[in-house]
């Protein structure tokens, strides 16, 4: 009796926690492949993200540029890094309004020989109320080895990592560092809900390199990368709802199960 109750649960776990991970929502990954100036680099980053979204029960749409509509999408992922790339005025108004509506989006940058794109990531902050930042030359710097901060340190384990040529922020606004090298720089920001002024429900998260995001490039950078994926599918760490409503729903099946079995005995 013990044993089929136990197989039971196991089995309600198991598709509660696969249908749990369907409301993750769907993924727009925004690569720029016809327009990159490094296309392996595009390629490595774009297979690495898609399959670790996949991982964690996300649909992707892999698209050259930004669509004429974001609805549909639960998360924006802009790793562009290039500076044909740089994103217009038009751009910046389209993504505001997709983090007004609580959308989660992560945007790339890269080191200084990429400022124009730097540049225009700088004016999406600032746009949406995260603080007038300035650009940092890490690497010039020598200071491409940097200290993760939580929640980036897990599940995945990663403490520290070095970038291969990483850009930086002259300090995190109104979020908070990712990564950094000192208590005012580092090269990752995060605002997650209600710190952005412009857009308090929704997430941004940026990363001045491109690098980390291969899926060659050792454990730090893919554990980092992991947990970045983790964070802007669920920046609070709060189960969904429907999540919820169907554990609890397995839950019940389960108990009532066993008084059946238990009344049979």
């Amino acid at each position: 009796m013990k044993e089929v109750i136990r197989r039971v649960a196991i089995a309600i776990a198991v598709v509660c926690l696969t249908a749990s991970m369907g409301f993750a929502g769907t993924v727009a990954i925004i690569n720029g492949s016809s327009t990159t100036s490094e296309p392996g680099t595009t390629s490595l980053i774009t297979n690495n993200l898609v399959t670790l979204e996949a991982a964690v029960g996300n649909a992707t749409t892999v698209l050259d540029t930004i669509p004429v509509s974001l609805a549909g999408f639960a998360q924006v992922w802009d790793i562009r890094f290039f500076n044909a790339a740089a994103l217009t005025a038009a751009d910046q108004a389209q993504y505001a309004a997709f983090l007004v509506g609580g959308g989660n989006m992560f945007v790339m940058g890269e080191n200084s020989g990429f400022a124009t794109r730097n540049n225009s990531v700088l004016a999406l902050i600032n746009l949406l109320g995260g603080g007038s930042l300035n650009f940092l030359d890490t690497t010039g710097l020598g200071e491409d080895t940097q200290t993760v901060n939580s929640p980036f340190t897990g599940p995945n384990p990663v403490a520290s990592l070095t970038y291969l040529a990483s850009g930086g922020f002259n300090g995190p606004g109104t979020g908070q560092f990712i990564t950094q090298f000192s208590p005012t720089a580092g090269s990752g920001i995060a605002f997650g809900p209600g710190t952005l002024s412009g857009a308090p429900l929704g997430t941004l998260t940026t990363i001045f390199d491109v690098n980390f995001m291969q899926g060659d490039v050792g454990t730090d950078s893919q554990n980092l990368t992991k947990n970045l994926v983790g964070f802007v599918n669920n920046p609070t760490g709060v189960p969904e709802p429907a999540s919820m409503l169907l554990l609890g729903t397995g839950l019940v099946a389960l108990a009532s199960f066993g008084r059946r079995l238990r009344k049979r005995a």
